[in-house]
C-alpha cells in the first residue's frame, strides 16, 4: 500500500501547491474585472475555476483510495477496480512528471 499512499501524498502535495498559487494566477485577457474592495483590488474568475477543478480531483482521488482499500480487505481476487483506480491516480500524476519528487513507477 505504500506505493498507493506515496502517490496519493504526492498528488495532494502538488494540488495544495496549485491551490496556494492560484490566487496569483490571472489571465491577461480576463473577461470579468470586478472591484473586490474599495482599495481597487480586482477579482478574476479563474482562481475559482482552478479550486473547483482541484476539489473534483480530490474527490476522485478519495474514491480511488476507497476502491483500492475495499479490494485489499476482500482478500485475493482479480483486482479490476484497484487497477483502474491506480491507473487513474497515475494519470493525474503525469501532469507533474517533471517535479523532483516524481517516481518513474508512476507512469500510466
Amino acid at each position: 500500500m505504500s506505493t498507493v499512499r506515496d502517490l496519493a501524498d504526492f498528488l495532494r502535495g502538488r494540488w495544495n501547491e496549485e491551490e496556494d498559487a492560484c490566487t496569483l494566477f490571472h489571465e491577461l485577457n480576463c473577461p470579468v474585472f470586478k472591484p473586490a474592495s474599495p482599495g481597487g483590488a480586482r477579482s478574476c474568475p479563474y482562481p475559482a475555476e482552478i479550486r473547483a477543478r482541484l476539489a473534483t480531483q480530490r474527490r476522485i482521488l478519495a474514491d480511488c483510495e476507497k476502491r483500492i482499500q475495499r479490494e485489499r480487505k476482500a482478500g485475493p481476487c482479480w483486482p479490476v477496480e484497484s487497477i483502474v483506480a491506480f491507473t487513474a491516480m497515475k494519470a493525474f500524476a503525469r501532469h507533474f512528471e517533471l517535479h523532483p519528487a516524481w517516481e518513474d513507477q508512476w507512469y500510466p
